[in-house]
């Protein structure tokens, strides 16, 4: 990191921790001076250690925000963590369990070895709605993944930094696993074969580590450039036999509905500890039909390469494979629906009746899954899903100073909107929460820039959200009344090193020449940034601070 971007960075954890005390001043709380006390005095070690707040006591929101609020930075001072050494130990204990995993459900599959309880029953089941939920694997259905293969928008094996445009993409050293190597040809074709300027046989992937909250990384793993793009088709495969069956992986809504009724319905919402890397090759020849599960094993990574030492998974798939997050979805919700009649999930966001959870746990742990104790409600005032926190059916989620902005403005920007968005979820009828005003005037003062946006809540974080009293005055645009906005835009570097020829086999794909070309930007890079208007035809704003 340059000297610039660390004196960046430690500019907006000094406007963090200000708008955190703040927040704790103005909560006024048993739990929130302790959490004043610990901040202010840098011991975040024993904040990271704090117990969730009682759901029985009236004041458990504004508790949970103040012992949540932090948590989730990777600016934090004084911690002795070595958060990617913590990642990575969890990476081999994952590959440790999948390993006892295939061990059991090798011996299962051969006669021996039975579950305890029901759960025999619920894996014929889970088997049975998993082969109607996918079908015959016809040529339509390998069309219409073919027609699907893409890039997305990241690093892959073969291209890393400011290399990751797509014109690249297309014409870059091809790196391919041996079990895709024999369909290269028909999965490039003629055009695009003749682009390729080297084919290389790689059979792993790259594990690294990336920032996820204050105690971890995460680790992920960089794809062979080609499987990458094939494991997107299979996925988007797996994505439309979901939909046809009920389960739409298009949105998170139907689980956060769902939380929301939890207590009333007697609902259980269930998370797992690194479900993407526990989920055991054993495990997908187990539940898949035969052929689905040859077709997923094509495209996928047999080996990895962790810190320079290549290792044999024990793992199906992990994160960075493009079709880990609908292969665990199709696999927790058939597991789910052969426990109960009311079933959801959404990755490992799994929600069933309270009085099934327990046969679902006990399957789920015979398959080497882990329930997250700290975030599965099994029963009580409080369940989340999906990005919801609902206690008593109300979101109270909190708010997290993550650390994950690019500059001091952007930074006043995307805190002031968050702490106004739950001001406005925790407020009276229109009104926000007043008690949050001190934190957002504070950092809003932080900022000249940032003061002079406006714009609607819905139109993103690019400029402060306002209410419609201190927006600017109604105006007329091509015979429609609007509201003008104002918004902070950084301005992406064009890249320079755009390879016409894969921009031009690009756009046969997936749009028009010029545009693919223009799309091209160096991820995380810009030159520059602007104060831009722009017309709002409606204006929902969040209320005053009354």
């Amino acid at each position: 990191m340059s000297y610039r971007s660390r004196l960046n960075s430690a500019q907006i954890f000094r406007i963090e921790l200000g708008a955190f005390l703040r927040i704790c001043k103005s909560v006024n709380s048993p739990r929130s001076l302790a959490c004043y006390m610990l901040a202010e005095a840098g011991e975040w070690e024993q904040y990271l250690q704090l117990s969730f707040p009682d759901t029985m006591l009236p004041g458990f929101p504004d508790d949970y925000l103040v012992t949540e609020a932090m948590k989730k930075n990777p600016r934090l001072p004084n911690l002795a963590i070595d958060r990617k050494a913590v990642a990575l130990a969890k990476f081999f204990e994952s590959e440790k369990i999948c390993a006892e995993t295939n061990a059991r459900l090798t011996a299962y599959m051969q006669g021996g070895n039975m579950p305890p309880g029901k759960c025999s029953t619920v894996l014929s089941q889970a088997q049975k709605i998993i082969a109607d939920t996918l079908g015959p694997l016809t040529r339509a259905k390998l069309e219409y993944a073919q027609a699907h293969f893409r890039f997305g928008p990241g690093a892959t094996s073969s291209l890393t930094g400011r290399d990751v445009i797509l014109s690249k993409k297309m014409t870059c050293s091809m790196q391919v696993t041996p079990r895709l190597y024999p369909y290269l040809r028909a999965i490039t074709g003629p055009l695009w074969g003749q682009a390729i300027s080297n084919v290389e046989v790689r059979a792993y992937s790259k594990v690294t580590t990336v920032p996820k909250s204050a105690l971890t990384d995460r680790c992920i793993a960089i794809e062979p450039h080609l499987n990458i793009y094939v494991q997107l088709g299979i996925g988007a495969l797996l994505r439309r036999q979901l939909l046809f069956a009920g389960l739409d992986l298009n949105t998170q809504k139907n689980n956060q509905v769902a939380a929301e009724s939890a207590q009333k319905l007697g609902l259980a919402t269930i998370d797992l500890s690194s479900a993407s890397d526990t989920v055991s090759s054993e495990l997908v020849w187990l539940m898949l039909p035969f052929d689905w599960a040859s077709l997923l094993d094509v495209a996928r990574t047999e080996y990895a390469e962790v810190d320079g030492q290549e290792v044999r998974l024990s793992k199906f798939s992990s994160m960075g494979n493009g079709y880990t997050f609908e292969l665990e979805s199709l696999i927790f919700w058939a597991l789910a629906k052969a426990c109960s009649s009311y079933s959801l999930a959404y990755g490992d966001d799994i929600i069933v009746r309270q009085k099934d959870a327990p046969l679902l746990i006990q399957t789920l742990e015979f398959l080497g899954f882990s329930v997250n104790g700290k975030k599965s409600f099994l029963a009580g005032d409080f369940f989340e899903s999906c990005g919801v926190d609902i206690w008593r059916g109300k979101n109270v989620r909190p708010f997290y100073f993550r650390g994950d902005h690019y500059d001091l403005h952007s930074a006043v920007i995307r805190m002031a909107n968050a702490i106004r968005r739950y001001a406005s979820r925790r407020g009276y009828h229109i009104y926000c929460d007043r008690r949050f005003f001190t934190a957002w005037l504070y950092l809003t003062s932080r900022s000249s820039i940032a003061r002079k946006t406006r714009i609607p809540n819905g139109y993103g974080d690019e400029g402060l959200v306002r209410d419609l009293d201190e927006s600017s005055p109604p105006r007329a645009k091509h015979g429609l009344q609007g509201f003008t906005g104002r918004i902070y835009r950084l301005r992406p570097r064009r890249a320079t090193n755009t390879v016409i020829d894969g921009s031009y086999l690009a756009s046969l794909a997936w749009g028009s020449f010029e545009s693919s070309r223009a799309n091209e930007s160096w991820r995380g890079e810009f030159e520059g940034s602007q104060l831009t208007s722009i017309p709002c035809f409606s204006w929902d704003g969040l209320g005053p601070w009354y």
